[in-house]
């Protein structure tokens, strides 16, 4: 589902204009990316917690050249979803 979809479907189920769920669904993202960006971890309780982590520093294989190439530490997002969720995809998939 993309943006523009989970936009038309809060509209249609809340019954508020598309413009106003627009500005809504872009607050929520900038909310949970700033969150993550001062305090690395956003936890909303049965949907998913967002936890970043720092790969560290390494050295990493190039195909091409056949060498080794120093790879810079980086920050990473890991995402746990939350049991309602897990559970209810897996009632889906039992169903079928």
């Amino acid at each position: 589902m993309k943006k523009n979809e989970v936009v038309k479907e809060v509209s249609r189920r809340s019954g508020l204009p598309k413009a106003e769920c627009d500005k809504v669904v872009d607050t929520f993202i900038d909310v949970i990316k700033d969150a993550l960006v001062d305090d690395g971890k956003v936890i909303i309780r049965g949907f998913l917690t967002l936890e970043t982590s720092e790969l560290k520093a390494r050295n990493g294989y190039n195909p091409i050249t056949g060498q080794l190439e120093p790879y810079a530490p980086v920050k990473i997002v890991k995402c746990k979803v939350g049991r309602p969720i897990k559970d209810a995809v897996n009632d889906f998939v039992s169903e079928e």
